[in-house]
């Protein structure tokens, strides 16, 4: 195997560990927010004016700022008006965020794709439309394009044609669309049917769909499932709203309440065992909640050739929804690394994420993720199978620790090149702790060839 090849492979091997020790301090960042929607609420069309979308778009903005989101609202947008909205929404949409299209007004079919109409639309042609709408499609790709987890579009644009006789396209409401992956696509209404503008002050899908949202806990599949339901009922049957989705992880508009513990229980618990620093006990899968100097130091011993090195790991600065480390590693809020710096100035990136700590973590958990990852000019495929195991107690260079067994197997594949293998991860997390207190990896190209074999154990940590 080339020199330099290997090289990157052992980088993909290590591409989760602590980090490399570079005392170099991250380059500030702009603040990207951890849910982003843009929000366009279009009714005054002068052929056609629609008396709901611009209190449709105000109801969802609220509805989405309660849940979490940043929101960017536009009404009765003219075509440049939505062209600088959509570029301003990508441009602040972050590698970690989760970003949300929703459109509220006019829409058209042509020839398969589908539009969104702006009120300034004069179009007396069909093939007007291309280059005096919007895109659903230009929509998708700047979702894309930000490498995000999870993107969701809402569409309640199935009206009919405003244009009437003056414009007959070839079919009726709109096209179905393949989601992506990691997409959640929603309809107000099914493929080539049309949706009710409403008689109160929301559409009918709107309606329902403000209503869904606002419930704490419910997986986003079943907010729309509520919806479809609603819609259904109140429409009988005229009306049936349509979703496509190839989301690879959970999404909830709100988190479930957290159920309080009786006081004796709480006065009975035990911490596990801690750090001096350590104020609290939390249960062993609770999200971390990172600060400013929170250090991890790791005692990680190279199994091949038994030598030993230290890991160290540093917050530094925390922005929006990005976490900057010591050794210029970047993550997300709840550990992922989207970027590693190892010794040698070589830089790791992974889009979205490297998938490591997925919530809620809780026993018998498991995900099948993908993400995509680049050292130096080499680029790779990473399939990621993660499953959450019981919790257990474990020896650690800090002494006996307990902790949430995950297993992670991810198969790579080198692009442009026939390099392929399989990197595992054994790890044990612990929320106290904020990472994990032990892991041992290794990783074996698809020709037998062991090219890494490494244990990471937790040496010291100190909390702010």
């Amino acid at each position: 195997m080339k020199p330099a090849l290997r090289a990157s492979l052992l980088a993909l091997a290590a591409l989760a560990a602590a980090g490399a020790l570079l005392a170099q301090s991250p380059a500030p960042a702009p603040a990207k927010p951890a849910r982003l929607a843009l929000v366009i609420g279009n009714g005054a069309y002068k052929d056609a004016p629609l008396p709901n979308p611009v209190n449709d778009a105000a109801d969802m903005a609220k509805a989405l700022e309660a849940s979490g989101f940043t929101v960017m609202k536009r009404e009765n947008a003219t075509l440049k008006e939505m062209h600088l909205a959509l570029r301003e929404f990508g441009d602040r949409l972050g590698r970690q965020s989760t970003g949300l299209v929703y459109f509220a007004g006019h829409g058209l079919q042509v020839r398969g794709r589908n539009y969104l109409l702006p009120v300034d639309a004069d179009i007396q042609r069909e093939d007007e439309v291309a280059f005096s709408a919007i895109d659903v499609a230009a929509v998708m790709e700047k979702l894309d394009s930000a490498k995000n987890p999870v993107n969701i579009v809402i569409l309640d644009a199935c009206r009919n044609n405003p244009f009437g006789a003056r414009l007959t396209t070839t079919a009726k409401g709109l096209a179905p669309i393949d989601a992506p992956p990691g997409t959640f696509i929603a309809f107000s209404t099914a493929p080539g049917s049309t949706a009710a503008d409403g008689s109160g002050r929301n559409g009918l899908y709107t309606q329902h769909l403000v209503q869904a949202i606002a419930r704490p806990g419910q997986p986003i599949e079943e907010v729309f499932k509520s919806v479809r339901a609603g819609v259904r009922k109140d429409s009988r049957n005229a009306q049936v709203p349509w979703e496509s989705t190839s989301l690879e992880t959970s999404f909830a508009f709100h988190d479930a309440p957290q159920p309080k513990e009786p006081p004796v229980q709480l006065a009975a618990a035990k911490p596990d065992a801690q750090a001096p620093s350590q104020k609290r006990s939390l249960p062993l899968a609770a999200p971390p909640a990172f600060n400013v100097g929170d250090t991890w130091n790791y005692r990680i011993t190279n199994l091949l050739d038994k030598t030993e090195r230290q890991g160290r790991m540093r917050v530094t600065a925390i922005k929006g929804d990005e976490v900057f480390y010591a050794n210029g590693n970047v993550g997300d809020v709840v550990g992922n690394m989207s970027r590693v710096v190892r010794q040698g100035g070589v830089v790791e990136e992974m889009h979205p994420s490297n998938h490591f700590y997925l919530f809620p973590m809780r026993s018998g958990a498991t995900w099948d993720l993908t993400s995509v990852q680049t050292v130096g000019n080499r680029t790779f495929d990473l399939k990621v199978n993660l499953k959450v195991g019981a919790e257990e107690e474990v020896d650690t260079a800090m002494g006996k620790m307990r902790g949430l067994r995950v297993e992670r197997v991810t198969h790579w594949k080198m692009r442009d090149g026939k390099a392929s293998g399989v990197n595992t991860w054994t790890y044990w997390y612990n929320a106290n702790v904020k990472r994990m207190v032990l892991g041992e990896t290794t990783n074996v190209t698809d020709a037998g060839k062991l090219l890494q074999h490494e244990r990471h154990e937790l040496a010291s940590y100190d909390l702010k």
